[in-house]
């Protein structure tokens, strides 16, 4: 190297064949034993699900919140006791007929199954009910007897309490009781009218006043024996039981259970944006990932964050406030219930994922999520049964999810139907779902 001159490696290869010439074997690449986009979605709901909702305050307001709310409305709406039977309501009566028709009627009040019946005086009467600690009072007046015997209307007064829902079914109970009397007292005096016609009163011992009420205690035997109307009930479709309105806890459990979905949903949904203005979404799309991966993943835990709230409150609400969560309906019930929850949680996810799309910023985002979820639980009837709203607002609670979520869970607690009712209701919510959807992620964007 000293003399400028660089040393010469030379490479001598043998070409000599071997006595076994070499051959190529072609392996096939080894097969994926998953989806890696569906695990890398995966991954991704469960970071999600485990950096949002691992805090204390969000599991407090998803569970004990929702708990409170269900008792407090629970107590104010009121309605059937958790075990099914039906309420009684107490009720003073303050007799002052001068006639026997007063008794007749007190005796047919007590008679109902759902009133408790004590006979009070006036003054006690009217403050039982001021302290709401009866329901209603009754006056029958002086002149009751003598008016129906005379062929007229007495006037029997009739004093309800604060509890408007109770004092209704009261005074229903009582209209009843009073028209029952007008006809007794019609059918007996048209047979005492009859025998008089037929010269029976002419005959010595037969006296007028006896055959009357000869006649009243016939017709009131025969009245209890063959009513003459007599109603039968079959639940088989939803429309045929419109009439059953919830109350109690039938009401306040779901209607919760809806109200705090909405929310926890939502405002889930809406941390998109905030990843958004942050550049956590800007961050993911440099990984080996599909935006699709990325939104569904989180999509997907939130969807899964709101069917796990709304069992933690189905079961509170069974074992807890005993609402009849289609115990009756034996194994119809979970599949039911888990149909119609999966319906409405998707609609609701969806409707997050529009409020995603459409927003541009935190604060527009949590705006309209406050508008849209306090505004649609309160048209759709998770506040209060719908059946007391004007049948205006009835049919435009009909354009928001929670009206068809709501009808499903009263098909299942109330009405005590099962699997086949709710589909329609479930289908309604995933048409809401898909078309909300389609809409959010179109609109949705990552930066």
């Amino acid at each position: 190297m000293d003399d400028g001159r660089w040393p010469v490696l030379v490479l001598v290869l043998d070409h000599r064949p071997s006595s076994e010439p070499s051959s190529i074997v072609q392996r096939p690449a080894p097969e994926p034993t998953t989806n890696p986009m569906f695990t890398k979605t995966l991954h991704i709901a469960l970071h999600y699900l485990s950096t949002t909702y691992r805090s204390r305050t969000v599991l407090i307001f998803a569970i004990l919140m929702p708990l409170i709310f269900t008792f407090v409305l629970g107590s104010v709406i009121g309605g059937p006791a958790p075990n099914g039977e039906s309420p009684r309501w107490q009720i003073a009566v303050v007799n002052a007929d001068a006639g026997a028709l007063g008794e007749t009627l007190i005796a047919r009040l007590a008679a109902h199954p759902a009133l408790d019946v004590q006979e009070q005086s006036e003054t006690q009467a009217l403050a039982a009910v001021k302290a709401e600690e009866m329901t209603a009072a009754v006056l029958i007046p002086a002149d009751y007897s003598a008016a129906l015997l005379a062929g007229a209307a007495p006037v029997v007064d009739y004093i309800a309490g604060s509890e408007v829902r109770s004092a209704q079914s009261v005074q229903m109970a009582v209209q009843a009781a009073l028209s029952e009397m007008d006809g007794l007292t019609q059918a007996a005096a048209i047979a005492t009218a009859t025998a008089a016609q037929l010269g029976l009163f002419d005959q010595p011992g037969q006296d007028r006043q006896a055959y009357f009420q000869e006649a009243l205690a016939l017709a009131q035997t025969q009245w209890a024996a063959t009513p003459p109307l007599t109603v039968h009930s079959a639940a088989v479709t939803r429309m045929q039981a419109a009439d059953d309105v919830p109350g109690g806890f039938a009401q306040s459990s779901p209607g919760m259970l809806v109200t705090f979905a909405l929310v926890g949903i939502l405002n889930g949904a809406i941390v998109l944006i905030l990843e958004r203005q942050q550049g956590t979404l800007r961050r993911l799309l440099v990984l080996p990932l599909r935006k699709s991966a990325i939104l569904g993943g989180k999509l997907a835990a939130i969807f899964i964050a709101g069917l796990l709230q709304a069992g933690v409150l189905i079961l509170f609400g069974h074992f807890v406030f005993g609402v009849n969560w289609g115990a009756s309906l034996r194994l119809q019930a979970p599949l039911a219930l888990l149909v119609l929850l999966i319906g409405f949680v998707f609609a609701v996810t969806s409707l997050g994922m529009l409020i995603a799309g459409l927003a541009r910023t935190y604060a527009q985002a949590n705006a309209l999520a406050n508008i849209l979820m306090y505004s649609v639980a309160a048209l759709g009837g998770a506040w209060w049964p719908i059946e007391i709203t004007p049948a205006w607002m009835q049919r435009l609670a009909q354009i928001t999810p929670t009206y068809w979520a709501m009808q499903g869970f009263h098909d299942i607690i109330t009405r005590g139907l099962g699997l086949q009712a709710i589909l329609g209701e479930t289908a309604v919510l995933c048409g809401f779902g898909l078309l909300l959807l389609s809409i959010g992620v179109w609109r949705f964007r990552y930066e």
